[in-house]
């Protein structure tokens, strides 16, 4: 390899070493492991620091530790309901950002000797003004991605379920990428369980909501019940 290749593969590392590191340092990863006699709890997940909005901020991190706790007082719950094998409950995060909106999508999954599930929620929100996340009818039109994601699932019956579509929940977890709107599903919801938690990408073009595109629009949050219920044990 000559000298200039040399340069030009050690300034392309360094590019996307920096766009990694720039990209997280907009939050920091928290690990959490409690163990007990019934239930086994391991949780990473992100809170945010470096948000235009710090308004936006402090409720996006509560919105986050309120989901991984009401989630964790389920599990002990059922494991003190029931004798038997432990709980195990693991919870996995991925943040996606486009632009400036981000979305935080959290896998929680739950086994119990070879029961096994994985739900997944996500939390969405645009880093301006206003201190609202974004649900899934704020953002398109229900009725028109129902109707796509339709065809997607009759076009192949050997990955999706035979029962027809009864289409996306309110709270159905998604992400933005490359003009496409990525609907996560739980799983057993659309797919057998080999499947895990199916991804399936809708192109943006014609389902958007028009007044997204306007500044300032207060959006409403389908989570804001659980926020008014208290404070956290997490963060």
């Amino acid at each position: 390899m000559n000298r200039l290749a040399i340069v030009l593969a050690a300034f392309a590392i360094s590019f996307f070493l920096s766009q990694e590191v720039n990209a997280a340092s907009q939050y920091k990863i928290v690990h959490k492991d409690q163990v007990a006699e019934e239930w086994e709890v391991h949780l990473d997940y992100p809170l945010f620091e470096e948000l235009k909005n710090k308004g936006l901020q402090e409720r996006v991190n509560q919105q986050i530790v309120q989901k991984l706790e009401d989630t964790f007082r389920r599990v002990k719950s059922g494991a003190g309901e029931t004798m038997g094998e432990p709980f195990l409950y693991y919870e996995e995060t991925s943040v996606y950002q486009e632009g400036q909106f981000y979305s935080v999508v959290m896998t929680s999954h739950i086994t119990r000797g070879n029961r096994y599930n994985s739900t997944v929620t996500s939390i969405n929100f645009e880093d301006q003004n206003g201190e609202s996340v974004m649900s899934l009818k704020d953002l398109v039109h229900i009725d028109r991605l129902n109707t796509e994601v339709k065809k997607v699932v009759t076009s192949d019956p050997d990955m999706y379920v035979k029962e027809p579509f009864a289409g996306v929940r309110d709270n159905t977890a998604f992400y933005i990428k490359d003009d496409c709107i990525v609907l996560v599903f739980n799983k057993f919801e659309i797919a057998a369980g080999v499947h895990g938690t199916p991804e399936i990408p809708i192109a943006l073009d014609g389902l958007l909501k028009e007044e997204i595109n306007q500044p300032h629009v207060p959006f409403p949050s389908y989570t804001k019940s659980s926020l008014q219920r208290g404070g956290s044990n997490l963060s």
